[in-house]
């Protein structure tokens, strides 16, 4: 049974997941060598595949570290099986990159709790949503997420409000010490930002429909529950479920505005939801109603094969 398997942490559930997360990739790329063999073009897909992969265990290293959910293998599996369900988010080296990129914000955001080095996270944080932002132009409203973590741990110190706006100032300096080196002009800023569109005409297709219609549901399913379990949870891991309803909040505000609504866009919103689906897996009863959500999951990415 599947929630038995996988409610342990073991070297075997992490091949499996990479073995899955791995075909769910390949097969989705299937057609980059159509029109013949390149090795740039595989160099390039070897790399975005190696920075999903890179994104799964970045995800497992912040669950397990904060304690975001127990120690199970759910939370790895939740989130390879979200991200095959959506092919389209495979294909987009800028959707991958920028993933990686906000989830080593994550990872630093959610360590404030310790109170150490707060110079350092805060500007590291800001440093690699700033390199998100370049690659994908609206995951710069994650820094809502810096100034949350902020109010809940060391907000009272002024200085530290101040350093975020020191790492934009120096990825800043970067890019432009790059392009003049190139030899561009400065216009590569209008090249990074993007327009807002509330158009969703492109979700009527059943290939896009039908996995953002169970995220939603999924979403709308566990939200109250995990709240709840917020209440439950001690005083200092309270914040960390806020800062992982704000992330899945701020990514449905990402899906919303941002302009080209290909459906790749859900694949920030598949960190949060994936712990927080991890989340009810660990504590509802039921132990069916568990094991048959669980196969639906598993099985939800091949509908795209069936519907294409």
């Amino acid at each position: 049974m599947l929630t038995s398997f996988f409610s342990t942490s073991k070297p075997i559930h992490t091949v499996i997941v990479l073995l899955y997360m791995s075909v769910s990739y390949f097969l989705a790329n299937n057609t980059l060598f159509s029109d013949g063999f390149s090795w740039i073009v595989f160099l390039q897909s070897i790399g975005v595949w190696f920075l999903f992969i890179l994104t799964m265990f970045i995800l497992n290293f912040v669950s397990q570290k904060n304690e975001l959910t127990k120690r199970n293998s759910y939370r790895i599996l939740l989130f390879a099986i979200f991200s095959s369900a959506l092919p389209v988010a495979l294909q987009s080296p800028k959707i991958m990159i920028a993933g990686v990129f906000v989830m080593l914000a994550l990872r630093r955001i959610l360590s404030f709790r310790s109170g150490l080095h707060m110079e350092r996270k805060l500007f590291d944080a800001g440093f690699w949503l700033c390199l998100a932002c370049i690659t994908y132009f609206w995951t710069g409203t994650f820094f809502v997420l810096i100034f949350a973590g902020l109010l809940f741990y060391g907000g009272a110190t002024l200085r530290y409000w101040f350093i975020p706006l020191l790492s934009v100032i120096c990825v800043a300096v970067l890019c432009t010490c790059y392009v003049i080196y190139i030899g561009e002009d400065q216009s590569f800023v209008l090249d990074v930002v993007d327009d807002f569109s509330f158009d969703f005409s492109s979700y009527t297709s059943l290939q896009i429909l039908i996995p953002i219609a169970v995220f939603l549901t999924l979403f709308l399913w566990t939200i109250f529950r995990y709240i709840q379990d917020s209440k439950r949870a001690t005083i200092a891991q309270r914040p960390l479920y806020l800062l992982v309803m704000f992330m899945a909040f701020i990514a449905l505000g990402i899906i919303t505005i941002t302009e080209a609504k290909t459906g790749a866009e859900w694949y920030f919103f598949l960190i949060p939801l994936a712990i927080m689906i991890t989340n009810y897996l660990e504590n509802a009863p039921g132990k069916f109603f568990k094991e048959f959500l669980l196969w639906i999951l598993v099985l939800l990415p091949f509908t795209h094969y069936f519907l294409s």
